[in-house]
């Protein structure tokens, strides 16, 4: 199935847009997709669903400014199919009402892979700038050396 005219076509891309443009529909788009986090059969791609919803955050966070406004438009539709009860296949049956829900997560983050690889970038960046910070701030005092511990003897 070719996703990208499925995505058009039936407006999911136009429904990222507006959930993307209306910060309150996002915060309840996202107590959806934390119930949805839930469900069994979405093991095998559960870490492409939250790595998703953390790249959604980030950007509303304003935590990722670096982002592509229509890509993340339809990635955002994306998160909105996954989580909408009206699609393809409803989630309700078991095991089948989720492969839809896999496909398209699926396909975002392949069709999307520039948009989310730099994301990645940025988190690896962000995680070392707070490690440096951190190291930085414990740097070493001089009152924290214990010189009670040396011994009176020459070294060698």
């Amino acid at each position: 199935m070719d996703y990208t005219k499925y995505f058009k076509k039936g407006g999911w891309a136009a429904a990222g847009r507006y959930y993307a443009m209306h910060p309150n529909k996002l915060k309840e788009l996202f107590t959806s997709a934390k119930k949805y986090a839930t469900k069994e059969g979405l093991k095998a791609v559960k870490d492409e669903f939250l790595f998703i919803c953390q790249y959604i955050r980030d950007v509303f966070t304003g935590k990722y400014k670096e982002y592509n406004f229509l890509n993340l438009t339809v990635i955002v539709g994306a998160l909105v199919y996954v989580v909408t009860p009206a699609d393809i296949m409803p989630d309700f049956m078991p095991a089948i009402g989720l492969i839809d829900d896999a496909a398209i997560l699926v396909w975002a983050t392949h069709e999307f892979a520039d948009e989310l690889d730099r994301y990645r970038f940025f988190l690896g960046r962000r995680k070392r700038e707070e490690e440096e910070k951190a190291a930085a701030e414990k740097a070493l005092e001089i009152e924290d050396i214990d010189f009670e511990e040396i011994p009176s003897g020459q070294i060698g």
